[in-house]
């Protein structure tokens, strides 16, 4: 009986062994297939429609954002698509949204006021006592990170219409904070899991999203679940991005020329001649509460109040930094 017992147990191990070995044959072979699908040369498209502004600084980052300051994660890295260059992440989401705001102001799309407020008392301004808000002049069309935006103001209508009262002479404007926090809602709805890495990385992976459907993007292979988990970039379509050059040196010449009529004395002196313009380099007396609202440069306002933003949702996310 237990030799009965004996040879059933040993025949049922061969059974599952050779089951096993087909298995892994039949797994290793389909991944031989993936592997030679995601070595074909990409399909390079010829590129279509215009490219706003943030998706010339997507494209330009080179120009455009500071090259990387202290190390980060893998997942956390940005790089410029042209050149290759490391940059700084953060500076990459804020100049990504500057430039777009300041484009889509210059255009009269946009408005800007200064409101007063009381102080926070939280980094990384706790004592400023003014707030920047903002409404849309017209609907909002354009580029991906445009129509995101005209979502984030409707969002915010539709909400403030169930509170505000017949009197009420405000209508359409918005704090910068809760426009850019919905933005961010937003457009992270229409991301992969794969792609999220944070605050920064989904901002800029947005933009890039949308340069791949025009063509100016190539999207990496991404064939097998091992390819998903590491981080791959777009290749650039070298000759389509040159043929946008001259579009990126306007848009630097009317962020100059905007910061230029609406800056700080301290900023406009900082105007480098060429390369990125800072984002951090703002009048020190933002946060002084006996200076008149009607005194503040807009400029540095804005710049502030992305930052501070920006700064404030990234707090709320997990730490990444750990270990680096």
């Amino acid at each position: 009986m237990e030799l009965a017992i004996a040879l059933v147990l040993a025949a049922l191990g061969v059974a599952v062994l050779l089951g096993g070995y087909k298995a892994w044959h039949l797994l290793m072979a389909r991944a031989a297939e993936l592997e030679a699908e995601g070595r074909d040369a990409p399909v390079i498209s010829e590129p279509s429609g215009p490219v706003g502004p943030d998706g010339l600084v997507c494209l330009f980052a080179h120009q455009f954002v500071r090259p990387a300051g202290k190390a980060v994660l893998a997942r956390d890295k940005a790089y410029a698509p042209l050149t290759g260059d490391e940059l700084d992440p953060e500076d990459f989401a804020l100049q990504i949204l500057y430039s777009l705001m300041t484009e889509l102001f210059q255009e009269g799309k946009l408005d800007f006021r200064i409101i007063p407020r009381e102080p926070s008392f939280m980094p990384p301004f706790p004592q400023k006592a003014w707030e920047l808000e903002i409404r849309a002049l017209e609907p909002l069309t354009g580029s991906s990170l445009t129509k995101a935006m005209q979502v984030a103001f409707e969002l915010l209508d539709s909400k403030a219409k169930r509170r505000r009262k017949p009197q009420d002479q405000d209508e359409g404007w918005v704090s910068i904070d809760d426009l850019v926090d919905r933005l961010i809602r937003a457009l992270r709805q229409e991301l992969s899991f794969w792609e999220r890495t944070g605050i920064y990385g989904d901002l800029r992976s947005y933009v890039e999203d949308a340069l791949v459907a025009q063509g100016y993007l190539i999207a990496p292979e991404k064939a097998t679940w091992l390819d998903r988990v590491r981080t791959k970039r777009p290749q650039a379509n070298v000759e389509a991005i040159d043929r946008l050059a001259s579009d990126a040196t306007s848009l630097r010449g009317r962020l100059v020329a905007f910061r230029r009529r609406h800056g700080s004395p301290e900023a406009i002196e900082a105007i480098p001649d060429e390369g990125p313009l800072s984002i951090t380099q703002v009048d020190p007396q933002l946060i002084d509460t006996k200076r008149a609202l009607g005194d503040l440069p807009l400029d540095d306002c804005l710049r502030v109040s992305v930052y501070e933003v920006l700064s404030s949702l990234k707090q709320l996310e997990p730490s990444s930094d750990a270990g680096v």
